[in-house]
């Protein structure tokens, strides 16, 4: 049955408030997904030198700028708008931090690699913010991450979409057979319905500082409008450091990010920052 479920707050790397949708207690895992952070870090806090493996990273900035090393010698810096992809392979040790003195706000997310390719080369790409497609049209923006027309090569097929609604803006949109993932608001509180599949006809509301988890099977598409209350609300990571990261819906209006992929099928074994 798809879910709402809220992000819960926790500490990472060097004094990092995040939210975190995954893994929780009530989500382990979303294959092939298998974190989802919203963080808002400010200086000194940040993600010091540590190793990843048997995985791929997207980081997206919505805020301020993040610095980029790790031991291949890559060096880089995403600035708000833009992305980066970390493929960790076999294994990659590399390090995160603020890139402005102020908040640096944005998502993290972890996709599984199957056990047959986690011994690949590991890999890294930086994407700046005009390099994504962006639509607009009936109220509704898209701006695609991963997916038709993004730059950004993932191993993993799936979609990940930052979406801005006006307050008379309704998005539909496709799940392909078989496919499961999240909708995430931003700003605003979601309405969303599900068509087709398991739950069609099923309507849920979305809050700020949580998220839609749709099972594959539950729907084949969804329906995502601003909520009808029009209330502003606020979705931020909490702590000290995060005090003024958000972004604001106004008027009714609202934004999301949604991220949707191919299961895997193999159920994970995390081992730390390690996942086999």
């Amino acid at each position: 049955m798809a879910k709402v479920l809220p992000l819960s707050p926790t500490t990472d790397g060097e004094g990092a408030q995040v939210r975190r949708l995954m893994p929780t207690r009530t989500l382990f895992f979303l294959d092939p997904f298998l974190l989802l952070d919203h963080f808002a870090v400010g200086p000194p806090a940040g993600f010091p030198p540590h190793p990843h493996r048997g995985f791929e990273i997207i980081t997206y900035m919505l805020e301020g700028a993040f610095r980029h090393s790790d031991d291949a010698g890559h060096e880089g810096v995403i600035f708000a708008g833009g992305a980066q992809r970390i493929t960790a392979g076999a294994g990659i040790w590399h390090s995160e931090m603020p890139g402005t003195d102020g908040v640096n706000e944005g998502l993290q997310l972890w996709i599984n690699l199957p056990r047959s390719e986690k011994g690949i080369p590991p890999g890294y790409q930086d994407v700046p913010p005009e390099a994504f497609p962006v639509h607009s049209q009936g109220g509704v923006t898209v701006k695609t991450i991963v997916g038709s027309g993004s730059p950004i090569e993932i191993l993993r097929p799936m979609r990940y979409e930052d979406v801005t609604l006006a307050s008379d803006g309704r998005y539909r949109m496709e799940i392909p057979n078989g496919d499961q993932g999240l909708v995430y608001p931003l700003a605003g509180r979601l309405r969303v319905q599900l068509r087709g599949g398991a739950e069609d006809g099923r309507v849920l509301e979305v809050p700020a500082g949580s998220a839609l988890v749709v099972l594959a099977g539950e729907a084949s598409e969804l329906d995502i409008e601003p909520a009808p209350e029009g209330a502003e609300e606020k979705a931020s990571a909490t702590g000290p450091s995060a005090s003024t990261a958000h972004t604001r819906g106004t008027n009714g209006a609202a934004r999301l990010v949604a991220v949707f992929g191919t299961p895997i099928g193999e159920r994970p074994v995390f081992r730390g920052s390690f996942v086999d």
